[in-house]
């Protein structure tokens, strides 16, 4: 039992749909790499993540390790991402429906004890996400099933409500520090640090824009990227190509260098992608590529 997220965590959404023995053999990988935290959530793949890290964490007898979990999104299982023809998500912050998803993600990942469990995305219904499932948390948490309560979404506004409202002993924020869009920055990066909650950097390839010199076809947020997205990380792109060093490198290594930030959060779909983010994490960047990119990026 951890009492702290561990520095360096991999994310299981990409992994909930990718081939079975893909996943599990990058989710090994992870484990035998030294990586103690993993990230899922009920919402991915419908459980699928879930199941999936459950069954490797068993295989392997691996009870050392942290993880994190979420509750209020839900999809159906085994779709990606609703489409046309698919079901949309749906947001259920409810007393029932959040104790329902709590047992049903101990059974999935085989662990009575939850390391930590976020409210996810809780911009979309925060006062039912506040008023309705944070007493269900707090309830498990004083019981002793849950570690830590936590806030994880992709605005600052929806995390800096949660903890003022008690409802993040971390925030999981999403997409808002990185090298492209250092947003949390203004506001929710000092709260943090004044009300010492732990922040998990996630999402801080802003969904691949700065994996490579980005394309016009390149997404941000999970959406396609508008120019002035794209115009911003090529300005980046540039810059460290122009200083030797690889864009993904440099975005890799950018989130934990704010004294605020305690956790990486990798996002991958491959054993080839983590061994490849593992390895972009030991690389030397240069202080004047830093000083260079200072300015760049877009504006918070």
């Amino acid at each position: 039992m951890m009492e702290k997220v561990p520095s360096l965590g991999l994310g299981t959404a990409a992994l909930a749909l990718t081939d079975l023995s893909e996943a599990e053999r990058t989710l090994s990988l992870a484990l035998d790499s030294g990586i103690k935290y993993f990230d899922t959530a009920a919402l991915y793949g419908g459980g699928q993540a879930e199941i999936r890290l459950g069954k490797v964490l068993k295989s392997q007898a691996a009870r050392d390790v942290f993880v994190s979990t979420k509750v209020g999104r839900y999809r159906e299982l085994g779709v990606a991402a609703p489409g046309p023809n698919d079901t949309p998500d749906v947001w259920d912050f409810s007393e029932a429906t959040t104790r329902a998803s709590i047992r049903r993600s101990q059974d999935r990942l085989g662990r009575d004890y939850l390391d930590c469990v976020f409210l996810h995305d809780i911009e979309m219904a925060p006062e039912a996400a506040l008023a309705e499932a944070l007493p269900v948390l707090k309830d498990l948490q004083a019981k002793g099933e849950i570690g830590l309560i936590g806030a994880g979404c992709n605005t600052n506004a929806g995390l800096i409500a949660a903890i003022y409202r008690g409802a993040a002993d971390v925030v999981l924020v999403a997409g808002r520090w990185t090298l492209l869009d250092r947003s949390a920055a203004r506001n929710l990066l000092p709260l943090c640090a004044q009300k010492r909650t732990a922040v998990v950097a996630g999402g801080v390839l802003n969904s691949g824009l700065l994996a490579k010199r980005p394309v016009e076809a390149a997404s941000f947020d999970y959406r396609p990227a508008t120019v002035v997205e794209r115009d911003a990380a090529t300005r980046i792109h540039d810059l460290a190509q122009a200083s030797g060093i690889q864009l993904i490198n440099a975005a890799l290594s950018f989130p934990t260098r704010h004294s605020a930030v305690d956790t990486l959060l990798l996002g991958v779909s491959t054993a080839c992608q983590l061994e490849q983010s593992l390895s972009a994490l030991k690389t030397n960047i240069p202080q004047e590529f830093w000083e260079n990119v200072a300015p760049l990026g877009l504006r918070a």
